[in-house]
């Protein structure tokens, strides 16, 4: 998508802006609606735009980008000012180093990173461990574990066909297809009688107070269905909490996320369903991100 200077159009839509050119115009058009995250946002699109990573951007800033890049740019300014985030502009985000399409899905959060890692450590000492992920959305939390654990197969469920079809999507895209399988259900109700050694689940959990009250970015773009947990945020925890134990082999262990005031009501829910070593992760910023258990062993 570069253009060689001599080769640059002389009239037209296009500005002969470089990459850092183009970087400086969407911030300084981003700053002046003050939008938030404007250097950020900037940058992101002018790489996912161009196809470049950050150490081309280095190395080539100076370069022209071509006028369809231009055009790019220029378009995805407009939608930006409109208030469509930057991932459903470009189509995809990042999860964990990699790409996921979220066409009419949750946009995965570096939040649910925690309770990847969660998933990671409890089996780690599992030879090809069998996970069953819930309300699985674009399939990053599944099809990320079936890439870090070679020796692991998933089921991923959601209620959501759009959810499935982009989980099937981003699992072909990381060569995981084989090992992610892919079940339309409500929760466990389709979920066959099998025992897993991982149960996870990034459920809705925004109280009904807070949906009323979320932003255009997240409201517009996100299925409520992924976002919405009843009138305290709890409703999901209460079907998955005390389901998951008869789905799980002994000593097998459950992880949800959780919003971050929810730290207590939801142990105490693990802890009236009988799991033991219930503990809370926190995030980067040090809020309580996750809650985990083991059911008990025979």
């Amino acid at each position: 998508m570069v253009v060689p200077l001599h080769q640059r159009p002389r009239s037209g839509p296009y500005s002969g802006l470089n990459y850092r050119s183009a970087r400086r115009y969407l911030a300084r058009t981003f700053e002046a609606a003050a939008l938030p995250f404007a250097e950020e946002d900037a940058l992101d699109l002018v790489l996912g735009l161009t196809g470049i990573d950050h150490a081309d951007y280095i190395a080539r800033g100076t370069e022209f980008i071509s006028a369809e890049a231009f055009e790019a740019v220029r378009l995805a300014s407009e939608r930006r000012l409109a208030g469509e985030p930057v991932d459903r502009i470009l189509g995809w985000r990042s999860f964990y180093g990699r790409r996921f399409a979220i066409k009419g899905v949750l946009s995965p959060r570096g939040d649910t990173e925690v309770l990847l890692l969660a998933a990671l450590d409890a089996v780690a000492d599992t030879p090809s461990p069998r996970l069953l992920e819930l309300g699985t959305g674009s399939g990053a939390l599944a099809v990320t574990l079936a890439c870090e654990r070679n020796d692991a197969e998933l089921l991923a469920t959601d209620i959501s066909d759009a959810a499935l079809d982009m989980t099937e999507v981003n699992a072909r895209a990381h060569g995981v297809d084989s090992r992610v399988e892919r079940l339309r259900s409500d929760w466990f109700a389709q979920v066959p009688e099998q025992r897993f050694d991982a149960v996870l689940s990034n459920p809705p959990y925004i109280t009904a107070a807070a949906m009323a009250a979320l932003p255009g970015e997240v409201a517009d773009h996100d299925p409520a269905l992924a976002l919405a947990g009843g009138t305290d945020g709890l409703d999901a925890y209460r079907v998955i909490v005390p389901g998951a134990g008869e789905h799980l082999r002994p000593g097998g262990w459950l992880g949800v996320e959780i919003g971050f005031d929810q730290g207590e009501a939801v142990s105490a829910l693990f802890k009236q369903s009988g799991y033991r070593d219930v503990r809370l992760r926190t995030d980067p910023a040090g809020l309580d991100r996750t809650v985990e258990g083991r059911v008990e062993k025979p």
